[in-house]
């Protein structure tokens, strides 16, 4: 959504802001993070779980982003929080 020249967000935090300049770097660090985070889940679950684990979160991301972004019931933070605390559950469980 950081680089969407459909969506108006205004108050941006900063490293967003910086970013939003920079659209190919931005993509290649989306697209490193969610490497990083599919082969962390590959290392601790193995290849299928791992895989399908990395599917799940990449859905419950996606999820939380369209659900609460919109409607600003949230903030980044909180989102990132609630993010979190899904994917420790997920890993736990």
């Amino acid at each position: 959504m950081n680089t969407s020249k459909r969506i108006a967000w205004a108050d941006r935090p900063a490293f967003l802001q910086t970013l939003h300049g920079h659209v190919l770097p931005s993509r290649y660090l989306a697209a490193g993070l969610c490497l990083l985070g599919t082969i962390l889940s590959v290392a601790l679950l193995g290849v299928g779980s791992g895989l399908f684990s990395a599917v799940v979160l990449m859905m419950m991301a996606g999820s939380l982003s369209v659900v609460f972004f919109p409607f600003r019931y949230f903030g980044v933070r909180e989102i990132l929080t609630i993010y979190l605390v899904g994917v420790c559950l997920e890993l736990i469980f």
